[in-house]
């Protein structure tokens, strides 16, 4: 038999041993699949979602049907399996329908996510030219954090700044020794310096968020983390600041208060998405705020509309806010390149 499974421990250890180059090479390929979305949103058909007979078992089929990015990613969901999402991302040759792939999908929808919200900040990095140390807070302690911080800084690799880490925690906190070979292999990455705080520490999280250049919402909540007076009723030295949130994938589910969406909306600021659609049926925050489309912006679209900022009036602080729900293209898109990679060594 000549088919294979891509598993999660070998694109874990693709990417953890991967230069910054390369993280920007897979940010680049994504940047075009959504731009592919955005010109024609009907590559991505309605997704089948359904419980399995015994009703134990939520399963999701999520297709993509493009000239360049073709197959579909699975999601299973049992409960009383204590795994969380598991799935697979199948990657077909659109010309033939030929199966290309099968990757495991978990390290996969991980890092796509985090290249996703690394897009609109790769268009900002001249906003930070003059600062030496980037302070990067990140809700959350899990996979998304670790690759959206892999990410960030693979961002700024070569630029001779040093990256201080203020990490969230609810329950646990992160293992920062997984670091230590991703700056090995990468001698262009900057000093990094890590900082653990307990989600509950009120005090302490006003504070990063305050001390903030980027932040990261990776942490599914109902009631909101991320407040916007810890961004505009403070005293800071930081002038802009990039937020992307994800971890919204049902309507109650808010990562950012209504102040945030409100101001936004006050500023008529268009706030960075995926996708219009998904976006206005999944994040809460939005949903909440009666967000309209014409107050969003695609990624698809930031080659012909700059990512814009709302000025906070109190402190000056500019904001720019990009919120992600995810899209099975980034998953087809990221998995076809990997294999694509791995099959030229």
């Amino acid at each position: 038999m000549n088919s294979k499974i891509v598993e999660d421990a070998e694109v874990e250890e693709f990417f953890s041993h991967a230069q910054a180059s390369t993280f920007l090479s897979f940010l680049e390929e994504l940047r075009v699949a959504l731009e592919r979305y955005s010109a024609n949103p009907s590559i991505i058909p309605p997704r089948i979602v359904g419980n399995i007979p015994s009703g134990s078992t939520l399963h999701m089929y999520m297709p993509v049907i493009d000239d360049v990015y073709s197959g579909v990613k699975t999601l299973g969901y049992n409960a009383s399996s204590h795994l969380g999402f598991v799935g697979s991302i199948n990657i077909t040759d659109a010309e033939s329908g030929m199966l290309y792939g099968t990757l495991q999908a978990k390290q996969i929808t991980a890092i796509r996510t985090a290249l996703a919200s690394c897009v609109g900040l790769s268009s900002q990095l001249d906003k930070f030219e003059d600062t030496d140390v980037i302070n990067c807070t990140v809700f959350g302690s899990g996979l998304q954090a670790f690759w959206h911080i892999v990410c960030c800084v693979s961002l700024f690799s070569g630029s001779g700044k040093r990256f201080n880490v203020t990490i969230l925690y609810r329950t646990r906190e992160m293992d920062v020794k997984q670091f230590e070979n991703i700056c090995a292999v990468n001698e262009s990455i900057m000093q990094l310096t890590f900082n653990q705080v307990k989600l509950s520490d009120n005090v302490l999280k006003s504070r990063a968020v305050a001390d903030s250049h980027v932040i990261f919402g990776c942490i599914p909540s109902e009631a909101p983390n991320l407040l916007y007076r810890d961004l505009a009723d403070v005293e800071t030295k930081v002038s802009h600041t990039y937020i992307s949130l994800i971890g919204s994938f049902k309507p109650l589910m808010h990562e950012c208060d209504q102040a945030l969406i409100e101001e936004f909306q006050r500023q008529k600021i268009r706030i960075l998405v995926d996708s219009k659609e998904h976006c206005l049926l999944e994040a809460g925050e939005l949903i909440d705020c009666d967000v309209k489309e014409d107050q969003l912006q695609e990624i698809g679209h930031l080659s012909r509309k700059p990512l814009q900022a709302i000025r906070c009036g109190q402190n000056n602080r500019k904001i720019s806010l990009c919120k992600i729900v995810g899209l099975s293209i980034m998953d087809i898109c990221v998995g076809k390149k990997l294999l694509e990679l791995s099959n030229s060594d």
